[in-house]
């Protein structure tokens, strides 16, 4: 891939001069070549974040640094609710018919402990125990 000719009235190429700085040290940080490149060209102004990610790409391109993948993120465990905004399962004939059987069973359940709620919420806890 050709280079491009330098832009501008000064017609410095500041990624060719940073590459030359690093090929001359491998071993250069960001504020040394900053540094260094402020005192080669004293009348130029630069842009430092400009030099920075320069910096950052060539020493990748030339193999001085390497690319560490991230690591997935832990993941979260989500309340047993249902999502806020999904609508409700919708009651079929079916899931009617087996609630309607339920609450007459509950009824029975109820009139044989002689209507006493203390005492079905005493034989479900028995029962629930029994379960364990």
């Amino acid at each position: 891939m050709a280079k491009r000719a330098a832009a501008g009235r000064d017609k410095v190429n500041m990624s060719q001069e940073i590459r030359a700085l690093v090929e001359a040290n491998n071993e250069m940080r960001g504020p040394d070549l900053i540094a260094a490149l402020k005192a080669k060209f004293p009348s130029m102004t630069i842009n430092e974040n400009s030099v920075q990610v320069a910096f950052a790409n060539i020493r990748k391109r030339m193999g001085l640094t390497r690319t560490v993948a991230r690591r997935p993120a832990k993941r979260t465990r989500r309340a047993s609710r249902a999502a806020a905004g999904r609508p409700a399962p919708a009651v079929t004939a079916k899931t009617a018919d087996a609630s309607i059987a339920q609450l007459q069973a509950a009824r029975g359940f109820l009139a044989a402990c002689g209507d006493n709620l203390a005492a079905a919420q005493k034989v479900l806890q028995q029962l629930a125990d029994l379960r364990k």
